[in-house]
């Protein structure tokens, strides 16, 4: 497990950065999954989007 993959907010920050890296894509589902691993709650999350066409 990674540092902070258990924590929620740090997961919504790094796809808010991630996001603002890409300007003009457009998201249109954001998909977040909990698995409960030996190690603890083990947090991820799947972003789909797409860039509009120019």
């Amino acid at each position: 497990m990674g540092p902070g993959q258990d924590s929620v907010p740090a997961l919504l920050r790094r796809i808010a950065d991630s996001i603002e890296q890409r300007p003009g894509i457009e998201v249109q589902d954001v998909v977040v999954q909990n698995e409960i691993t030996a190690d603890g709650d083990w947090w991820s999350a799947t972003v789909y989007f797409h860039e509009p066409s120019r």
